[in-house]
């Protein structure tokens, strides 16, 4: 939604908490040319939602609908959102994946107060890189209520590379409680020792255990209550593909079709092809297919953790007779996609030298006597600060103890995957990288943007429970 210069500076200057970026406050004051601005507001309410099947619930959501509307914008065009809160507590937007200014990151307690009950707060920055992303509350289980949507950059320059375009947001929903975060079902990877941990689960300021997810919905609907795809026979289809769920990892194949990966987490990758992609929570992958196999198909997902429930999206050609749609087969033959097998569509002219610079370990563990995740043992927020310079390279060093995959995110900056097999200028870049059970992994960035950064597993359940760090970059 669209307001007026004029009523948007007068209801956004009133606000309880307000704030100007730098690039705002320099026009303003030396008379700079102004880049477009787009503005939007955002409220945070409670509202009653229907997937299309199942019960009616309460969700937690933005503009009263879930996911939040799309935020879609161009590189280099400055974005103001006002947020104003009717939930019972305090809310916020984080703006996934953009290395936003750290005041307008979304954190509460790390960069920002929590926008509380019937108070506003203005987020403005400059819309780049171009990318997918997401924003969602961070705030307490917000994520797992339903506030979250896509955030869309589109390049500057339209490559005009495809025909028609979908923007898909993979959701889990726990439907036998009656939708949106779970209080009574929860489960655990440990099987007999989850019975044992749910006693110290149900204590107080004790965190919660995953829930039961046995909804899996696209854009707010599950199927077969959502909207075929539709594409003509020869056109290129491009996939935005998000993943705000709050604990699920989806392996995603279309039937009678390969994919082609062009992008991860918003930066590109050298096209690459496959039958299934594996897709985290927080991930986001846009991905290409050529329409030239008419029918009605499933783009569909095996998800890879213990729900109930399985996510499907109907793909139909114009033209053709409907009928029930054809289902991938997860063969073992199949090709199957993630970051170690992506490389950089083009070499890094400033790609750091081989020498990485500071090494960080981060050992992750948890879920088997407590419910309590932890890095190097420490659960936030009672944690040791990891401080660096400004300009400085890090690389840290992921080593998973646990039995649960983890998907690490770094605010405030891009960082890219450390892979041995690929020459280091091809390395890829990404915000959030899943770590396997017993997996090492590294990454490396460049501390280029000031301020406190929130660090921490994606599963929602896990970052609740203490699987989180700030890391500091001092100017």
């Amino acid at each position: 939604m669209k307001i007026s210069r004029r009523s948007f500076l007068k209801k956004a200057l009133g606000a309880t908490a307000v704030s100007l970026t730098p690039a705002w406050a320099a026009r303003l004051c030396f008379g700079e040319p102004a880049a477009p601005v787009k503005e939007f507001r955002l409220s945070a309410s409670r509202a009653r939602v229907h997937l299309g099947e199942g019960p009616t619930f309460w969700a937690w959501t933005y503009n009263g609908r879930v996911p939040g509307p799309e935020i879609r914008v161009r590189e280099g065009e400055i974005i103001r959102v006002v947020l104003r809160n009717y939930l019972p507590e305090e809310a916020s937007i984080h703006w996934h994946g953009v290395p936003v200014p750290n005041r307008m990151d979304g954190v509460p307690g790390v960069t920002q107060n929590g926008v509380r009950p019937g108070e506003s707060f203005l987020y403005e920055f400059e819309a780049r890189p171009a990318g997918t992303y997401i924003y969602h509350s961070h705030a307490g289980y917000q994520l797992d209520q339903g506030l979250y949507g896509a955030f869309i950059i589109e390049p500057a320059k339209e490559s005009g590379s495809h025909d028609r375009e979908y923007t898909l947001l993979l959701e889990d929903w726990v439907m036998k409680d009656g939708g949106g975060r779970a209080r009574t079902r929860r489960r655990s990877p440990m099987g007999m020792m989850g019975g044992m941990m749910r006693g110290r689960s149900e204590q107080a300021g004790a965190p919660l255990l995953e829930p039961f997810y046995d909804g899996y919905s696209v854009n707010g609907r599950l199927y077969p209550h959502l909207e075929p795809l539709e594409v003509k026979q020869g056109e290129k289809v491009k996939l935005r593909l998000l993943n705000p769920s709050s604990a699920t990892i989806y392996d995603l194949q279309l039937a009678g079709h390969p994919m082609t990966v062009t992008h991860t987490d918003g930066r590109p990758v050298a096209p690459m092809q496959t039958d299934i992609l594996r897709i985290g929570m927080g991930e986001r992958y846009d991905v290409e297919f050529v329409a030239d196999n008419p029918g009605a198909w499933l783009l569909s997902a095996r998800e890879t953790g213990l729900g109930e429930g399985q996510l499907r999206i109907p793909v139909q050609y114009k033209g053709t007779r409907a009928h029930t749609p054809t289902p991938p087969d997860f063969l073992p033959g199949r090709s199957v996609a993630t970051c170690w097998d992506m490389q950089a569509p083009y070499p890094d002219p400033s790609s750091s030298p081989a020498t990485p610079g500071r090494f960080i370990p981060q050992t992750l563990s948890g879920g088997m006597h407590s419910p309590y995740w932890s890095i190097n043992g420490e659960i936030y927020p009672g944690v040791a600060p990891i401080r660096v310079s400004r300009g400085e390279q890090v690389r840290l060093g992921y080593w998973n103890h646990s039995m649960m995959p983890h998907p690490m995110h770094l605010h405030g900056h891009f960082f890219k995957v450390v892979n041995p097999a690929v020459p280091r200028d091809l390395w890829i870049q990404k915000d959030t990288v899943i770590v396997d059970p017993m997996q090492r992994v590294e990454i490396e960035f460049i501390a280029d943007n000031p301020g406190p950064w929130f660090h921490h597993c994606h599963n929602l359940y896990h970052m609740n429970a203490g699987m989180a760090n700030v890391v500091t970059v001092q100017a």
